[in-house]
């Protein structure tokens, strides 16, 4: 079992880093500009070794390093490198303060690796490991999906649940702006890009539970991105079988203006002729993405983010052929399609900022942004199917071919006309105010929302001779019957108060960090107030240590899918869903083989309170727009990180976890008679058990030649008949497991001599790639259909996803 050669490993990790450990101490510190301020993400390292680290927020550092005399180097753009030389004996902390002079000249690029954990739990991210993690689906989701407490059953989307919440309960910050995704997308086929560019980022801090008051009202997760400053020109491009993309960045002559582009195309026409059902697909994805700064004085400057993103996704089906069942009771669902689908999403953002620093200690920022989507949704899409058993006797000349009468005979159509406009744009500020070791930050919001939702979608099932659902007159009923015209504007107001310090006494070093949040909507005239705490020690007695506790509220007031129904009508009276969270985690920073490794957990419960209920159908949440529901969540994420391989860096992720919920039935569509459901069932995203490793490997003797592991495995996720909500999720998804590997060739690099006439001179490196998707060609299962037979009996057809594929890549930076 995956999960008991984890624990074996962690003990031997254990075991082996003991006698080592007793060689090396910690040196702790705090870096410092000429003014005093603390320098965040400065990079601190032993000279010599791979041992490094970057200051957290408050200008802090803890690093692990040999006993005896080093040389302890630090760098920061901006700043004049520093070197100190330093002697610490075994199992000593040493405390140094280092102060860093503005630099005149330009910097280097310096290594940056991952921090320790931040102030409220967030985890840094290192951006270049992006590139190297296979997958059919590149950028920062992706890497997001192998760290604990992040799943998704679902490679040909980038949206994930965290801790058994839903896709829409997730926050994702550009620059300190809230993004937002299309609302229409049924399946991963139709999603396209994300909005994140991956060749544009340079930080990236993940929190999944018991994150700050800074962050706004969501319930699962925050995700926190910083594109870069570039100091230079430079750019880059890629170019694989399913997606291309080039970026540049610039600074002026005169230093004050610069430029970060990025322009990405993406058709995965190619991966899309794996699933089982056939036909003509022409899908095109298309963005680009700018950010332009420029300072008006050495005080103030101002900012452009802009974003176009235009998914367009043209299906002609012509025949499906899927097999299902047991080794001896095979079936097969054969499906002849006429029609069309049809989707547009187009999405567009924009947002100015100005980031005004009156005096070094206190900055202040506004921000004016704009979110547009215009979406829509036309199919027309005729079936007839037959359901067959296969023979399985191997004796049999038939083997493996339907025999037999059909078990089901029938005909569906599927009609749509869907229209979605969205208008969202904010006015908020910002501000932090830094005071010794103290910070506090506070911001306000006001936003306005417009929406024009249009709904015509039907669908007619006739099986051997009879419409269901069937009557006892001639009358052909349609089915899943959607039609709707909505128009809504409201208005939100939010706000947070955030103070964090720090403190020391003869246990250790304190951090704090303790916030306010509120919320109104004109929508319901609700107004929530969450109040959010972090403490994070870093013990004296235990110096490879550190532990944090977080605990808060967190609501998510709703948005327009939480607000309309199957029927298409809005729920005014509808309220905020709340979440709770308890979490205690823990570091543990230790040495095996002579290198680095850190082993991280975290224990965390959330109680749920208000939930609105919903349907998971591929990456379609359908919500039942009341407050209908309790539950919790709750679970154990563990994570082991280092350089398993020397220089390179590599973790597995282990998470166990358990989420459910009431659902409180109304009777007689009575909202204030509520019938107490028998006990708590599975929410759709209940998956108990997964386990995700990232391995890096390389040649020893010719390190240009690397490889790229990425494994995940998921507990099945449950399902159920079309049955009453508080019947549903009875059965169980067979286990997501999957194995993308990537072998790459470095062409040039940081060692490569070429002459002045080459061609490929101005190249820092470029690198090629072959990737093999779904390596173990595993028939995974996104969702279920459902197909009556003669009789009336319900069977549960699989939705599978891709099979194997071969992917090839080009990468040149210059």
């Amino acid at each position: 079992m995956p999960h008991l050669k984890f624990f074996f490993l962690t003990i031997l990790f254990f075991t082996l880093s003991g006698r080592l450990l007793a060689q090396y101490a910690f040196i702790e510190g705090l870096v410092r500009s000429e003014k005093g301020l603390p320098v965040v993400n400065a990079h601190v390292s032993v000279e010599g070794t791979t041992m490094g680290t970057v200051t957290d927020s408050l200008g802090l550092f803890r690093l692990l390093s040999r006993a005896g005399e080093s040389n302890l180097l630090i760098s920061h753009m901006g700043y004049e490198s520093y070197r100190l030389q330093v002697r610490v004996s075994p199992e000593q902390i040493l405390k140094v303060e280092i102060t860093l002079s503005i630099a005149v000249a330009l910097l280097p690029d310096v290594v940056v690796r991952e921090a320790p954990p931040l102030p409220g739990g967030l985890i840094r991210l290192d951006p270049r490991n992006i590139e190297r993690l296979a997958g059919p689906v590149s950028g920062v989701e992706r890497l997001l999906k192998t760290l604990p407490g992040v799943f998704s059953t679902q490679e040909l989307s980038f949206q994930y649940s965290v801790r058994g919440g839903n896709f829409d309960e997730n926050l994702v910050y550009v620059n300190g702006i809230e993004i937002h995704r299309p609302f229409l997308a049924r399946s991963g086929q139709h999603e396209g890009l994300s909005f994140l560019n991956s060749n544009l980022v340079s930080s990236i801090q993940f929190s999944a539970g018991g994150f700050d008051a800074r962050f706004g009202d969501k319930m699962s997760s925050a995700l926190e991105i910083e594109y870069r400053k570039p100091e230079s020109f430079a750019g880059s491009f890629s170019l694989s079988l399913l997606e291309g993309s080039l970026h540049l960045e610039g600074i002026s002559k005169n230093r004050r203006t610069t430029y970060l582009l990025g322009l990405r195309h993406k058709s995965n026409q190619y991966l899309l002729g794996t699933l089982d059902t056939e036909g003509d697909y022409q899908p095109s994805f298309s963005d680009f993405q700018g950010l332009i700064t420029h300072k008006l004085t050495d005080r103030l400057e101002i900012s452009l983010l802009a974003n176009y993103n235009r998914n367009h996704f043209l299906f002609q089906p012509e025949v499906q052929n899927t097999r299902f069942g047991t080794a001896t009771d095979v079936r097969q669902l054969t499906v002849y399609f006429d029609g069309q689908e049809v989707n547009r999403f187009e999405t567009t953002m924009g947002a100015l900022s100005a980031n005004f620093r009156p005096n070094p200690n206190i900055n202040l920022r506004v921000i004016v942004s704009l979110f547009q989507s215009n979406e829509s949704e036309t199919f027309d899409v005729l079936g007839q199917y037959w359901l067959h058993r296969v023979q399985t006797d191997f004796g049999r000349d038939d083997f493996g071919q339907p025999v037999g009468e059909p078990l089901g005979v029938g005909t569906f159509l599927r009609h749509a006309r869907n229209n979605l406009n969205v208008l969202v744009w904010n006015a908020e500020n910002q501000g932090m105010w830094m005071l010794n070791r103290h910070t506090i930050r506070w911001g306000f919001r006001y936003r306005q929302e417009t929406i024009f939702d249009r709904l015509n979608e039907w669908t007619m099932i006739d099986s051997s001779g009879f419409s269901l659902p069937r009557q006892p007159s001639n009358l052909i009923l349609l089915q899943d019957t959607l039609f709707a015209r909505l128009n809504m504007q409201s208005e939100r107001f939010s706000g947070f108060l955030q103070h964090a310090w720090e403190a020391e006494n003869r246990l250790g070093r304190f951090f704090f960090t303790a916030g306010l949040r509120m919320h109104h909507w004109s929508f319901n005239e609700q107004t929530v107030i969450s109040p959010r705490g972090t403490v994070i020690l870093r013990p004296f007695a235990l110096p490879r240590w550190s532990f944090r506790a977080s605990a808060g509220f967190y609501h998510q007031p709703p948005f327009y899918r939480e607000l309309r129904d199957f029927r298409g009508q809005l729920n005014r009276n509808i309220k905020a869903q709340e979440s709770i969270h308890f979490v205690l985690g823990s570091e543990y920073q230790f040495i095996a083989w002579g290198r680095p490794f850190k082993y991280t957990t975290e224990l965390y419960y959330k109680h749920l309170n208000h939930l609105i209920p919903y349907r998971l159908d591929n990456v379609r949440i359908r919500y039942f727009a009341d407050n209908m529901a309790r539950g919790f969540a709750t679970g154990l994420d563990l994570k082991l990180h280092g350089e398993f391989v020397p220089g390179i860096e590599s973790w597995a992720s282990l998470s166990v976890m358990k989420t459910a919920e009431k659902i409180y039935l109304n009777q007689n569509d009575n909202q204030n008679a509520l019938q107490e459901p028998v006990t708590f069932i599975p929410r759709p995203t209940d998956q108990r058990f997964n386990f995700s490793l990232f391995f890096q490997d390389y040649l020893p003797r010719n390190p240009a030649y690397k490889v790229h592991l990425a494994f995940i495995y998921g507990s099945g996720l449950p399902f159920g008949p079309p049955l009453p909500e508080h019947h549903r999720n009875t059965l169980r998804m067979p286990p997501y497991r999957r194995v993308d590997i990537g072998f790459s060739k470095v062409l040039i690099g940081e060692q490569s001599n070429l002459p002045e006439q080459s061609l490929f001179r101005h190249f820092s490196s470029l690198w090629v790639t072959a990737e093999v998707f779904n390596l173990l060609q595993i028939n995974n299962t996104i969702s279920y259909q459902w197909i009556r037979d003669v009789e009336n009996r319900l069977f549960a057809v699989p939705n599978y996803l891709t099979r194997r594929l071969i992917n090839l890549k080009l990468v040149a930076r210059f």
